[in-house]
C-alpha cells in the first residue's frame, strides 16, 4: 500500500491493517460479470500509428480472460501477482472475502482453479494482508508466497507446486517496511551451497528504498547495504525538501546477477543498478519526460540489454532500452495503441532479446489533457485537469502491448485489452498511481512458452458492468495471449 508523507507513516502502516477488514466487499457467482474476452490485438508502431498491412494483422495475437473462480465462487483480489512454473502451472494471489489471503492455482491455462495456501490443521497461516505478493523463481519454480506485516512480512515457499509449504514469519530485513517486492537471481559475491538464487526483498520505509536478501532460500533474510534510494534525493529534482518517498515498483535480477530496481522517483523515471547484490547501487535516470507513478517495469535479456516501461507525465506508456548495461537509453517510444489517452501501472518483463511483454491499465474516452493546473503545476495529481466530475463516465481495460523487435529502431507493437470495452475493468478514475480496486500495481509474466500472462482486478461487476454505476466487487482475472509472435 502507498504511504504519501514521512509524519503520516505509523498511522498510515495501521491503516493499512485496518483497511483489510472492509476494504471490499464480497462477491458471489451471480454478481460475475459478462467475462468476455477482449479478442484480436491492434499492430501499431511507437506512438500509437496504427498498420494495415495484411501480414501484420494475420500474425496479430487475440486476447483471452479467465476469471479466478474456486468451487463456483469468484475470488476476490487487490494489487494481483502471479507466477508460472516451467510447465505453466499458473499461482495468483487471492484476498478472499476480507478475511484471508489465498493462493489460486491453475494446471490447465486458467480453465479451472484450486486454492493451493499455505495450512496448517486445514487453516490458511498467512495474516490477513493487503500487500498479498506471490513469485515463482524463473530458475528453480520455486514459489513464493509473501505477505506484507507492520514488522516484517510472513512468508511460504514451496517445491512441490504448493501442496506444501515452508513458513518463515520474519520475510524483510529490518521493521517497519510497505510495498514490498520479492525477486531472485544468480550470485555474484556470495558462495551458494542451501539454494542456487539469492532471494531479494526490498521495500518502501518511506526515508527510503531498502532492500535484504536471503542465501538460503528464504529461510532467512540479511540487509544488503546501502538503500536503492534515498527518501530525500535533491539532486534527482526533488520538490521543496527534496522529499521523493521509497515507493518504487517490481525487482528483477538479470542472468549475470545484476539487481534492478526501478521507480519513478522525483517525478522522473530512475533505475537503481547494483552488480554487488544490492551493497552498493548506481542509480540513473532513463527519460527526461516525468512519470506519472511511482510504478515502473524493468529486466534485461539474455544479452544484457535492460528494458524500462512507464507511464509519462502525459500518462502514456513508453519504453525505453538501454544497450550498454544503462549508462545510456534509446529514445523513448510511445507503446501505446491507437486512441489510447491515458495508463496507469505499468508492468513490464522480457523473454529472448528484442522481445517484451508490457501490462498497464488504460482507457480511451479519459478526460485527461496533458498541461498546466491552475496553479501552474503539472496535471499529475488526480483531478488536477481536468476535475474529478469528468471522470464519472471513464472506462479502463487491461491491457497487454508485445513487441518481438523491441531493440530495432522502429519496432511493430501489438496492443490488445483483456476485456471487452463493453465490460471495463475500472469506471471513474484510475490513478495517476493508486486504482481504485485495483490498488497499486498489476503484473505480467512471459511463459517459458513464449505466451504473455497477466494478472488484472475486474473491480466492475454486477450493476457496475451492467448499468455504469460505480464500482462493485473486487474479482480476480488473468489474461492471456493467443497467438501472435512468440516471446522466447
Amino acid at each position: 500500500m502507498v504511504l504519501h508523507r514521512r509524519s503520516l507513516f505509523l498511522i498510515a502502516l495501521a491503516a493499512v491493517f485496518a483497511m483489510a477488514l472492509t476494504a471490499l466487499p464480497q462477491v458471489t457467482s451471480a454478481d460475475a460479470g459478462s467475462g468476455e474476452s477482449g479478442g484480436r490485438a491492434v499492430a501499431h508502431k511507437g506512438g500509437g500509428a496504427k498498420i494495415n498491412s495484411a501480414a501484420a494483422r494475420r500474425n496479430a495475437p487475440s486476447a483471452k480472460m479467465e476469471r479466478i473462480v474456486v468451487d463456483g465462487l469468484p475470488i476476490n483480489a487487490v494489487e494481483p501477482t502471479l507466477g508460472l512454473t516451467k510447465d505453466g502451472h499458473i499461482f495468483y494471489t487471492a484476498f478472499q472475502g476480507n478475511t484471508r489471503i489465498e493462493v489460486a492455482h491453475s494446471a490447465n491455462g486458467g480453465k479451472s482453479w484450486d486454492l493451493r495456501s499455505p495450512q496448517i490443521a486445514g487453516r490458511n497461516v498467512h495474516l490477513l494482508s493487503v500487500d498479498p505478493y506471490i513469485y515463482v523463481d524463473r530458475y528453480t519454480d520455486r514459489i513464493f508466497n509473501i505477505d506484507l506485516t507492520a514488522a516484517c512480512s510472513y512468508m511460504s515457499f514451496s517445491d512441490d507446486k504448493g501442496k506444501s509449504w515452508i513458513t518463515n514469519p520474519l520475510a524483510c530485513g529490518r521493521p517497519v517496511n510497505d510495498h514490498q517486492t520479492l525477486f531472485s537471481g544468480p550470485p555474484v559475491v556470495t558462495p551458494m551451497s542451501v539454494y542456487p538464487n539469492i532471494v531479494y526483498y526490498c521495500w518502501n520505509d518511506v526515508g527510503s528504498s531498502s532492500c535484504s536478501k536471503s542465501i538460503d532460500g528464504g529461510v532467512t533474510f540479511h540487509p544488503t547495504g546501502s538503500p536503492a534510494y534515498p527518501g530525500v534525493d535533491p539532486d534527482a529534482g526533488g520538490q521543496g525538501d527534496g522529499f521523493c518517498g521509497g515507493l518504487h515498483a517490481h525487482g528483477y535480477v538479470g542472468g549475470d546477477g545484476t539487481v534492478y530496481l526501478p521507480k519513478g522517483h522525483c517525478d522522473q523515471p530512475w533505475l537503481a543498478i547494483s552488480k554487488d547484490e544490492g551493497r552498493t547501487w548506481t542509480r540513473v535516470q532513463v527519460a527526461k519526460n516525468g512519470t506519472s507513478t511511482h510504478e515502473a517495469g524493468v529486466a534485461a535479456d539474455a544479452k544484457g540489454n535492460i528494458y524500462y516501461a512507464w507511464t509519462a507525465r502525459d500518462r502514456l506508456p513508453y519504453l525505453a532500452v538501454s544497450k550498454n548495461g544503462g549508462k545510456t537509453w534509446s529514445k523513448p517510444i510511445m507503446i501505446g495503441p491507437p486512441g489510447l489517452k491515458e495508463a496507469n501501472l505499468p508492468g513490464l518483463d522480457v523473454g529472448a532479446p528484442g522481445k517484451v511483454a508490457v501490462v498497464y491499465m488504460g482507457s480511451e474516452n479519459s478526460p485527461f489533457r496533458p498541461g498546466k493546473d491552475d496553479n501552474g503545476g503539472e496535471c499529475t495529481a488526480v483531478g488536477a485537469c481536468p476535475s474529478s466530475d469528468e471522470y464519472k463516465k471513464t472506462t479502463w481495460n487491461g491491457y497487454m502491448t508485445i513487441s518481438a523487435n523491441a531493440l530495432d529502431k522502429n519496432p511493430l507493437f501489438y496492443s490488445a485489452t483483456v476485456n471487452n470495452k463493453k465490460d471495463p475493468l475500472i469506471r471513474d478514475t484510475c490513478g495517476p498511481g493508486r486504482c481504485r480496486a485495483v490498488y497499486d500495481f498489476i503484473d505480467i509474466v512471459i511463459a517459458k512458452d513464449g505466451t504473455t500472462w497477466g494478472a488484472f482486478v475486474d473491480g466492475c461487476i454486477a450493476i457496475c458492468a451492467q448499468a455504469g454505476s460505480s464500482n462493485i466487487g473486487s474479482e480476480g482475472i488473468v489474461g492471456h495471449l493467443v497467438g501472435g509472435p512468440k516471446l522466447r
